[in-house]
């Protein structure tokens, strides 16, 4: 599937989260993904369905498209990752809530995988540890939304590149905390 080609209606991608039995919410199911592709490019969506813990080892169309679609954009050199999260228009603290939930998805992939952060490259354990502070973030009350947009907007884009350097801390044939 080419990255330029739309990703899968969010909407159809949650019903089909659903309707699989996984327990875990589209950012969570998508942060998973990212983290499963990184350590394996070759991951099919039988085997992430079942890493979610969904009933059925077919997803249908949404799922199949939205495994696709994230696996080309991290195979790809154009570093278009974009972490499955609510649009702008949902409220901010949806979105911190999804960008959270990303990351504890992330870091249980990378556990699924058996990776250990600790035996990544200097920067990719950093962003592995970073997401673990991240996966806790909240808008705490009384926050300066306009800050807190742009702290948002920052954060995703840390999400999208840090994934790419963990995707190539694994992709790394000598890397020693790669999964046998």
């Amino acid at each position: 599937m080419p990255t330029d080609m739309p990703p899968p209606d969010p909407s159809e991608v949650s019903d089909a989260l659903a309707a699989s039995g996984a327990p875990q919410g589209t950012a969570d199911a998508h942060g998973l993904l990212c983290a499963l592709l990184c350590a394996d490019p070759g991951l099919d969506v039988a085997a992430w369905l079942e890493r979610l813990g969904a009933s059925t080892t077919t997803g249908g169309p949404a799922l199949d498209d939205l495994h696709a679609h994230t696996r080309a954009q991290l195979i790809g050199e154009g570093f278009d990752l974009a972490p499955w999260l609510p649009d702008d228009n949902e409220p901010l603290e949806a979105r911190v809530q999804a960008l959270g939930e990303w990351c504890q998805g992330f870091l249980g992939g990378l556990g699924l995988s058996g990776v250990d952060p600790d035996r990544l490259v200097d920067d990719a354990a950093e962003f592995v540890h970073d997401l673990a502070t991240i996966a806790h973030a909240t808008l705490g009350s009384g926050a300066n939304i306009e800050g807190a947009e742009r702290d948002f907007t920052e954060l995703v884009e840390f999400l999208r590149i840090g994934t790419y350097l963990v995707r190539d801390a694994l992709q790394t044939p000598s890397m020693p905390g790669k999964p046998s």
